[in-house]
């Protein structure tokens, strides 16, 4: 028992930490027209490749969808890896910041203060041993400050 809540903590913990890396990741690829012009606007093809470059390096896992991972032979997780949102809040639509957003699927409420990547994504924790799997749900969300 003890051993499969050490690997929760660290499926968790992993999971999170990929996922902050990979919208921070994302979150680079900016339209360079649009930045001249003073505005922020995510080349949204580039960013996903970026997301999904850095979530395949740091998990340890492959895709060939997109949105789904599956492990590799040396991973660490065992079940598939998947990005269940991932949204781009940019200038493109002429918001004004700060706005509250919020997303009730995953109850993700959030001050939003500039264009920004939102992602969720999840898997089951890993387990060696007897034992029921729970289900590993992260979000991370990277902004530019306006």
């Amino acid at each position: 028992m003890q051993y499969n809540l050490d690997a929760d903590k660290t499926a968790t913990r992993q999971l999170k930490n990929a996922l902050e890396i990979a919208v921070h990741d994302a979150a680079l690829a900016i339209d360079s027209h649009e930045i001249a012009e003073g505005r922020i606007v995510f080349d949204e093809t580039l960013a996903k490749q970026y997301l999904i470059d850095s979530l395949e390096r740091n998990l340890n896992a492959k895709t060939t969808n997109g949105f789904v991972f599956k492990p590799v032979e040396n991973s660490f997780y065992k079940s598939d890896i998947i990005i269940e949102h991932l949204e781009f809040i940019d200038d493109s639509d002429g918001r004004a910041y700060p706005f509250n957003y919020s997303y009730s699927t995953y109850h993700i409420v959030e001050t939003i203060d500039g264009p920004c990547v939102i992602a969720v994504i999840s898997t089951d924790s890993p387990r060696w041993f007897r034992g029921d799997s729970i289900k590993i749900r992260q979000g991370a969300v990277y902004e530019y400050l306006k």
